[in-house]
């Protein structure tokens, strides 16, 4: 019997967040968890490969089918927010939940999530999945896992387990991307704020010495945007953001998802952005944004940018977007990856840095370390071929990491052999289901 005679079931196109894959699949909704057990049967009983892609956030191939027999179950329709604790300082959620939905939420009770993640559609399963990091970063919550407080999965075996923050087996479910079997809740941590805005201030930067000394300040938040073209006038600009008594209702609606106008705009500026119109556009961005001061709702903040959101159309054939961890000499390996783009004459996206710093528990895999997460998003063009060779070459002098919930595909092209548990299992995975996670 075929899914679709079982299961609410759609063809359609799904792609990457970055543009860079796209496909047609077979996609099922469970409405429930009775119906995603249905599921899993069906799935198992026809011998189906699967992957799970709820939030539309997910990067390069391991969100994207092989083939059309392989199975796309999106956790959509499992997107409630099951309880506010504010006594705890606990929110339950279920997994397809979107977090900027939840920050909206939580915000009318002065609270919000450690660890937020950038994308405006990242699901709590996907960020969960990753092990995310956000703006906030800190000694305490170092990542999105961190701040969980139980979970509850179906395992591969399709039976519902519930595990608190103390049990030796949570790990296993953060950072596996799926390999361990499917979250369908979560009771996260959440931050209490003074308000629902933060005083936002920006200030430029002339080189990678106040680049480093800004990023070891203290901040709620904060990160850094190097012009791609390294320009002495406008060479960076730290973002930083704290919590305030003002409680003035300062929100502005904002959906990237309808805004048919912006996107048709930024579609059409696709044809003619090159390397002088880029440059046009950051000495701009650098104008308007030098030496300000002012207050902004906390999910304006986390989602109000739509440049980034907008950034794949600008890229007409998708972007590569690699966030590297550097853990020592942040200066001169910075100064490398600076050189080398120079040299090659690629001119990125966009250059984002923030200091991040390592989780006390070990998870199953983890990207976030004490140091600084660089991520650059490179247009896809024919230049760029040599591209991942290079951080490979890093990666194997120890010089720097490489956050595969990004870039999986350095573990199916053979990056150097490390000692890690998750390294070996993901990459036997990987190539064994043809690129898929599952």
């Amino acid at each position: 019997m075929e899914a679709e005679e079982l299961f609410d079931l759609q063809v359609k196109n799904i792609r990457s967040w970055n543009n860079t894959y796209s496909k047609k699949a077979k996609t099922l909704y469970p409405k429930n968890v009775f119906d995603l057990k249905k599921i899993m049967n069906f799935l198992k009983k026809e011998k189906k490969n699967y992957i799970i892609k709820t939030g539309e956030c997910s990067y390069d191939g391991k969100s994207i089918t092989e083939n059309f027999n392989t199975y796309v179950i999106s956790l959509k329709k499992l997107d409630k927010v099951i309880k506010i604790n504010k006594k705890r300082g606990i929110v339950s959620v279920q997994s397809g939940a979107i977090i900027s939905d939840i920050i909206k939420l939580l915000k009318g009770d002065n609270l919000t999530l450690f660890s937020v993640p950038g994308g405006e559609r990242i699901s709590v399963g996907g960020a969960i999945s990753a092990n995310a990091i956000g703006k906030d970063s800190s000694k305490t919550i170092g990542s999105f896992g961190d701040s969980i407080e139980s979970l509850c999965v179906l395992s591969e075996k399709n039976e519902i387990i519930k595990l608190r923050k103390n049990s030796k087996k949570l790990k296993y479910y953060i950072g596996s991307f799926g390999l361990s079997g499917i979250i369908l809740e979560a009771e996260l941590k959440t931050k209490k704020m003074k308000s629902p805005n933060l005083l936002l201030k920006s200030r430029i930067l002339n080189d990678m010495f106040e680049v480093e000394n800004e990023l070891k300040k203290v901040s709620d938040y904060k990160y850094i945007q190097l012009d791609p073209f390294f320009r002495k006038k406008n060479f960076a600009i730290v973002f930083s953001a704290n919590s305030t008594n003002h409680s003035n209702k300062i929100y502005q609606f904002i959906n990237l998802k309808k805004y048919f106008y912006e996107k048709m705009f930024f579609k059409l500026s696709s044809y003619f952005i090159n390397f002088f119109t880029w440059r046009i556009f950051y000495k701009l961005f650098f104008v308007f944004n030098k030496n300000k001061n002012h207050y902004v709702d906390i999910h304006n903040f986390h989602y109000s940018s739509k440049y980034k959101h907008m950034l794949p159309l600008i890229a007409n054939n998708g972007i590569n977007d690699y966030e590297i961890l550097i853990k020592k000499d942040f200066i001169k390996n910075m100064e490398k990856i600076i050189n080398y783009l120079k040299k090659k004459k690629l001119y990125a996206v966009y250059i984002i840095m923030k200091k991040i710093y390592k989780s006390k528990k070990k998870f199953f895999y983890q990207f976030n370390d004490n140091g600084y997460a660089v991520a650059i998003a490179l247009k896809k063009d024919k230049n760029q071929k040599d591209v991942s060779f290079f951080f490979k070459n890093l990666i194997k002098k120890k010089n720097i990491k490489i956050n595969l919930s990004k870039t999986d595909n350095f573990l199916i092209n053979k990056i150097p052999k490390r000692n890690n548990l998750f390294m070996s299992k993901y990459k036997k995975m990987v190539l064994k289901n043809n690129g898929l996670s599952r």
